[in-house]
């Protein structure tokens, strides 16, 4: 059943008007406090007008109501990270991660507030996992199909981005019934399947193995298409760049450039 007085709210906050959502998001609560979802977008509006203390408490009361939601306990992770609650943002944080492995942010999130913390380490990792989720996540994506788009090469400076693709290529493969192994495409046959687009739009081809089950073949569509869809929104870019400067703190400068440089390069 539609509510007007949550559905105004909804509007102005899609309009990032915050502190006009705010009290129509109280009136529905003073109707129903039982409502989870609304006590979460009241956190998210304190939050975005600066009223730190007033999103955690918002977000807490929603997490009482709904344990199962991944965003909810991501936005309470930020939430107690802004008030400086380390420990508090980490369990939040982790609890979103438990509860689905795909919520990107969460990885971003968790890592920064190991980084106030100063458990420089995990933070270097958390942001590895992180970009490793967003490669499984990407190559879930990917339907293969012939009638796919087809992308070309273009070069890159940074390869990191490479090594993320073959990861969520080797999940998809791991997850797939009858793959035996995967095999990638040599620089000659990449560029005579570029040439001659022989598979169309599709991401690989399963062939017949010598033990008897299937060889995963990734074509070069599927590495094109992986490197653009990194590009489509922020976060690989974020989580590169941030464990940059993780890596930077830790005195390996020439892998923080690195890193550096593939988050300019990918930027949206």
């Amino acid at each position: 059943m539609k509510h007007p007085v949550i559905d105004q709210a909804i509007e102005r906050m899609q309009q990032q008007r915050f502190e006009e959502a705010l009290p129509l998001l109280r009136r529905a609560l003073a109707e129903d406090p039982t409502q989870w979802n609304v006590w979460y977008m009241a956190g998210q509006c304190c939050r975005f007008t600066n009223d730190i203390d007033g999103a955690v408490e918002h977000l807490k009361r929603a997490a009482q109501l709904n344990k199962d939601s991944a965003p909810l306990y991501q936005a309470l992770g930020v939430a107690h990270q802004l008030r400086s609650e380390l420990a508090e943002s980490i369990e939040a944080l982790r609890q979103a991660i438990t509860l689905d492995p795909d919520c990107i942010p969460a990885y971003n999130s968790l890592a920064l507030t190991q980084k106030k913390a100063g458990e420089l380490d995990k933070a270097v990792n958390n942001y590895e996992t992180g970009a490793k989720a967003l490669a499984r996540l990407l190559a879930k994506g990917m339907h293969n199909s012939r009638s796919s788009r087809i992308l070309k090469h273009r070069d890159t400076a940074g390869t990191m981005w490479v090594g993320h693709a073959m990861f969520g290529a080797l999940y998809l493969a791991s997850s797939a019934e009858g793959i035996g192994r995967v095999a990638w495409p040599t620089g000659e046959q990449a560029i005579e399947e570029e040439r001659t687009e022989r598979h169309g739009g599709l991401y690989w081809t399963d062939l017949p193995g010598d033990s008897g089950q299937l060889v995963r073949v990734y074509l070069p569509n599927y590495f094109n298409t992986f490197r653009e869809l990194l590009r489509r929104d922020a976060l690989y870019s974020n989580l590169i760049g941030n464990r940059g400067t993780v890596l930077e703190l830790l005195g390996q400068h020439e892998e923080a450039q690195q890193h550096f440089e593939e988050a300019s390069e990918f930027a949206p």
